[in-house]
């Protein structure tokens, strides 16, 4: 893999899968991420269009932003042409290469064009803590992190033109390069060039085969070969995979070849396009040449439902097949299959779609249904264990953990960090998985994911997945008579609304929780869905928030749900506090902070301590307003909670700064700026309010 940075100024942003951040800093502090995969080896041809490439950038100039859209058919090797590319110029924008694959952000309702934003972000610098929520947030930050940072920006695997327009820099000598089934004419209105790439001409796949299969093989057999590019439409992949039958037998022939392709291509007449007819009939040749066991392999894992898959997830899906290492390395070698990230395993879609047909005519019908239980068997384990590793324990769960992972052992040993990482690395297959089983219709295993994955949202905020998780897992727990799954999965993703700013949709789902938790006769669930009612109204009508927050005070009173009792008594002197009343908050702050101090949760007792301490300065009790910002910035200081640690120094040095200390305040300031810094946030307005804060200044 060459990833090379150097030159005089510039960034590399290419959206695909950000699966694994490297990031560099820059000499002025940003960060710089490296994160374009290796383009495919062997890469043969394309030199017309990497030369084109080359040609539209410098036409372009340094002094605007150019704009590419490389279209063509699934298989005839854009985002390894663009890959190639992208790698190759690399230096000329020396400020990092961000790379997200938008089939991996795919929902059933779009492709989350904020939560692709969000890893954006993650890559340039900016921890999950400092992401804003909402879309609009996300979008100013990036812009905000890209300013004046020359960027190639590419879009794997685009599909409407609403993916790509957010992304625009507005950096001279910046480049945006799309890759797309689709040409996107409509991006042609924000002048992009489009350029269409082709199916390889013949002389371009036998120089492919040469460099495949070797040359004098090819070039004895020239004009056969130039026919064997016909029979797989001049597409790359399936070039790479007929090439490896040739590789596997070397006694064979490519006229030999060509014979059964031309024999496969006729028996496949039900195929409604002649380049699918042709690419299957490739895949077909390949398929029945295999190994036994490799086969039925390769057809098994067709039926996972997931985008990547695990070697342990490979071994579950084989489903008893002896020697899964051997076949699934006589499948790589046939170019069926993929290494990815050095563990994984991964199908070209044209291939996935190619596994899928054979396990349906070639397994019982009931063989696919057996292998995606045993997958959601072997995931909603590991997401429960996952939960309870990176929320507390004790929180409200509808499903039963203890029975869902009973006799199961914990592979994240109770590691907040460890669970994290497995969450976001697995995100795309759990959601996967999950739309499998909501399709098979079993109900309790949907709802039961669903409320295992909100953990994943609330600490990622990937906001299009959780609207997507929640709502199939909301319908599975209704049509499971499960009115109790269905108001905590709905209740939950009113955050998620809120966030999206479908405040509308939020407040539905809130009332359609509400009834359903009254249904189900469990207080605590009832309590909650008030509580969740209080943080949707604390941004749209801070008066409502208090009524609900003690319609929640009561119900969990009711439930001697004392834990619940004293956070919302928190939330409820912060809605006081929002609405003016002041006087109301202190002392329901003050009874939070005491309470969840007696319960040992030091955290959230700091949190309401900050809260009491902003409380304190605006009704002028400025003494205690400081003692009280202090202790609180101190204590979220030693639990790592640097987010509100930076919340307290901030309205402390408000505090000192107007009681003539201005030295304190600019070295809480500084704590701050610190904070905000290593986290990526924008720190514009702290820069300038430290200025205006320094001796001298005007």
């Amino acid at each position: 893999m060459h990833n090379v940075v150097s030159g005089a100024g510039g960034n590399v942003v290419q959206v695909n899968s950000l699966t694994g951040d490297v990031n560099i800093m820059s000499g002025a502090g940003k960060a710089v991420p490296k994160q374009l995969p290796a383009s495919p080896w062997p890469f043969v041809n394309r030199r017309k269009e990497l030369a084109d490439l080359d040609a539209r950038l410098i036409a372009r100039g340094t002094d605007a932003a150019w704009l590419g859209v490389v279209s063509g058919l699934g298989g005839v090797g854009k985002t390894a042409t663009v890959l190639r590319w992208a790698n190759a110029v690399a230096s000329q924008f020396p400020d990092g290469q961000l790379y997200v694959d938008y089939a991996a952000l795919r929902t059933e309702s779009g492709t989350a064009v904020g939560d692709a934003l969000a890893d954006c972000l993650r890559g340039l610098g900016v921890q999950d803590d400092h992401i804003p929520g909402s879309s609009s947030g996300r979008l100013g930050l990036f812009r905000t992190k890209i300013a004046g940072r020359r960027c190639l920006i590419v879009l794997d695997d685009v599909t409407e033109p609403a993916q790509v327009l957010p992304f625009l820099p507005n950096a001279p000598g910046s480049a945006v390069v799309v890759t797309s089934n689709d040409r996107l004419v409509d991006l042609q209105l924000n002048g992009a060039d489009p350029i269409m790439l082709q199916p390889l001409r013949p002389d371009d796949g036998v120089r492919m085969l040469q460099e495949l299969c070797g040359e004098q093989r090819v070039l004895a057999e020239r004009e056969t070969a130039r026919e064997l590019v016909r029979l797989c439409a001049g597409l790359p992949i399936a070039l790479r995979v007929a090439s490896a039958r040739l590789v596997a037998s070397p006694r064979l022939r490519i006229g030999d070849l060509v014979s059964e392709l031309a024999d496969e291509s006729r028996r496949l007449h039900g195929f409604a396009r002649r380049g699918e007819r042709l690419v299957s009939a490739v895949f077909d040749n390949v398929y029945r040449n295999l190994p036994g066991e490799a086969a039925m392999v390769y057809r098994r894992l067709g039926c996972v439902p997931c985008l990547d898959i695990t070697w342990d997830v490979a071994e579950i899906a084989a489903m008893g097949v002896g020697g899964v290492d051997d076949a699934v390395q006589r499948l790589i070698e046939a170019n069926l299959l993929n290494e990815v990230e050095g563990d994984r395993l991964r199908f070209h879609d044209l291939v996935r779609l190619h596994a899928r047909e054979c396990a349906a005519r070639d397994e019982p019908a009931e063989v696919e249904a057996s292998i995606v239980r045993a997958v959601a068997g072997h995931y909603l384990p590991r997401a429960v264990f996952a939960d309870l590793a990176t929320m507390n324990p004790n929180r409200l769960r509808i499903a039963d953990p203890t029975a869902l992972t009973e006799g199961l052992t914990d592979p994240f040993n109770g590691s907040s960090v460890k669970a994290a990482k497995w969450q976001v690395r697995e995100r795309a297959n759990l959601l996967h998985v999950l739309r499998a089983v909501a399709d098979r219709g079993w109900h309790e295993t949907a709802w039961q994911l669903a409320e295992a994955l909100v953990p994943l949202y609330l600490n990622q905020r990937y906001l299009a997945d959780w609207v997507e998780s929640s709502e199939l897992g909301a319908v599975a727990a209704r049509l499971a008579s499960n009115p109790a799954a269905e108001a905590r999965l709905r209740s939950l993703v009113s955050r998620a609304y809120t966030d999206l700013g479908e405040l509308t949709r939020a407040k539905e789902e809130l009332h359609t929780a509400k009834e359903l938790a009254h249904e189900s006769g469990n207080l605590v669930l009832v309590a909650s869905v008030w509580e969740f009612t209080g943080r949707y109204l604390d941004k749209v009508n801070p008066a409502g928030a208090v009524d609900a927050y003690r319609q929640a005070i009561e119900v969990n009173t009711a439930a001697k749900e004392w834990r619940g009792v004293a956070l919302v008594t928190y939330f409820l002197g912060r809605a006081l506090h929002a609405s003016g009343d002041h006087a109301g908050a202190l002392p329901l702050l003050t009874e939070a902070h005491e309470t969840l101090t007696g319960m040992g949760d030091q955290r959230m007792a700091a949190r309401a301590l900050l809260s009491l301490g902003v409380a304190r300065a605006k009704a002028g009790e400025t003494e205690a307003a400081r003692d009280a910002l202090g202790a609180a910035a101190d204590v979220l200081e030693q639990r790592g909670a640097v987010i509100y640690e930076a919340e307290a120094r901030q309205a402390l040095a408000g505090v000192l700064e107007r009681t003539g200390d201005l030295d304190g305040a600019r070295a809480q300031l500084r704590r701050v700026l610190e904070i905000h810094e290593k986290g990526g946030a924008d720190v514009t307005d702290l820069v300038a309010r430290l200025a205006r804060l320094s001796p001298g200044a005007p």
